[in-house]
Parts: C-alpha cells; sequence; structure tokens
C-alpha cells in the first residue's frame, strides 16, 4: 500500500494534468486544459505529501 501512495505522488509531480484529467476533464466539453497555478500547486502539494510520508510513515511501517 506504501508503494502505491508513493507511486501516485510521484506520478503527481511529474505529470499533474494527468490528475486534473481524471478528476475534472471528462466533465468539461470541449478542449479544456488546467491552469498553470493548479498544475504549480499540484506539484508542490504532491512534494510535501512524499516528504511528509517518507519522514513520519516510513521508518514506522519498517520499524
Amino acid at each position: 500500500m506504501s508503494i502505491l501512495f508513493m507511486l501516485i505522488a510521484i506520478l503527481n509531480i511529474f505529470f499533474p494534468a494527468m490528475g486534473w484529467h481524471m478528476r475534472y476533464g471528462w466533465m468539461a466539453q470541449g478542449e479544456s486544459e488546467p491552469s498553470d497555478a493548479y498544475l504549480l500547486m499540484s506539484r508542490i502539494s504532491s512534494v510535501i505529501v512524499l516528504i511528509v510520508f517518507l519522514l513520519f510513515f516510513l521508518p514506522i511501517i519498517f520499524s
């Protein structure tokens, strides 16, 4: 489960538009793309979540 969590966070860092298309893109009619602000905040939040996970939860799992 932890590997899946890390994989999703890493994918969201490198491909944040993919997450937008899976969550919001299918609802939009026509050619709709995520804003640059959304992509930036998605990357920043994924990095923060991944760091918190690696620092706090991963050592608990392997101890």
